[in-house]
């Protein structure tokens, strides 16, 4: 066993993975997770803001000191939509690389769906022996791609991002969200959900595993389970009612900032666009009629290093 690493660089988050990766599995060892909010104002002004580069620039960096004093023997860095979309993504990544030395992948929106249904099947043995639809919900964009068997029948990247909507939908300063926000927001994501072509989803009849992934969909699992604090061993795996989600996404509208930052569960980093990040959840769920959804801890980052073991044949 060698011990490899991800780190990926979201429009919200800048995440880590260190694994052991052997012959046919790979077992997470360490993971972190820093906020950093490049995807800032990418909405409005098309570009990534100087401070939200530093402090992605910072975390990256001490992820690698950290990635150097544990062994690590490979370290993969991929960028999604925030890197992907913004006008001086490729001036950041050649930034980064300056910095770190580390060579940065952006991934397109197709190749990031990819990379998360790999992550799913590859740590979620349910995943891997069926039709399975995954909702990758990020800071910028959902992914949703269907498969079975680890091959990938289809794949599509949303412009629907828990900053994104946030952005333009709920001021962060706006709280508690009015029932008329919220009805905007789910209507502007049942018009996007509706663009999505039917071979998404299962014939009536057959089976069809729902799994989500990304930073809302463990969050919204902290808060089902009532964790105080963060355990990905027991989010994996945790099966999300559509009702009881209505209820969490209900609530957290009736709060304030200051309130929600103190629902359990949830990190305060993410209380200013946890309730976009639901209602993309809730209505993806309720507009193609799905009673639950599975959460799941493999995602892009053991992704990333399941593709990178089938590139190098190991």
């Amino acid at each position: 066993m060698v011990l490899w690493a991800a780190i990926d660089i979201g429009t919200n988050s800048t995440r880590l993975l260190v694994a052991e990766v052997g012959e046919g599995e790979i077992i997470p060892r360490e993971r972190d997770l820093v906020t950093t909010r490049l995807g800032e104002g990418l909405t409005r002004v098309g570009r990534l803001g100087e401070e939200a580069q530093r402090r992605t620039i910072v975390a990256v960096t001490a992820f690698w000191d950290r990635c150097r004093r544990l062994g690590v023997e490979r370290v993969r860095v991929g960028a999604t939509s925030a890197v992907r979309e913004a006008a001086n993504g490729e001036e950041f990544s050649r930034r980064l690389q300056a910095a770190t030395g580390l060579e940065v992948e952006i991934f397109s929106g197709e190749r990031e769906a990819r990379l998360s249904f790999l992550g799913v099947t590859g740590q979620l043995p349910l995943a891997a022996g069926g039709p399975t639809l995954v909702i990758d919900i990020g800071g910028g964009s959902t992914e949703l791609i269907r498969g079975e068997g680890g091959k990938i029948d289809a794949a599509v990247s949303l412009p629907l991002g828990a900053v994104r909507l946030t952005e333009a939908f709920l001021p962060r300063w706006q709280a508690p969200v009015t029932p008329l926000q919220l009805q905007g927001l789910r209507q502007k994501i049942g018009e996007v959900l509706a663009g999505v072509e039917d071979k998404f989803f299962a014939p009536a009849g057959e089976p069809l595993l729902v799994v989500g992934v990304g930073g809302t969909v463990t969050t919204l699992a902290a808060i089902y389970l009532g964790l105080e604090k963060y355990v990905p061993e027991l989010i994996h795996g945790t099966v999300l009612p559509r009702e009881n989600l209505e209820q969490i996404l209900e609530k957290l509208c009736r709060l304030d900032l200051d309130s929600r930052k103190k629902v359990t569960g949830l990190q305060p980093e993410r209380a200013d666009i946890i309730v976009a990040g639901a209602a993309i959840l809730t209505t993806f769920l309720q507009h193609f009629q799905l009673p639950e959804v599975i959460a799941s801890e493999g995602d892009i980052l053991p992704g990333m290093l399941v593709e990178l073991r089938q590139e190098l044949g190991s």
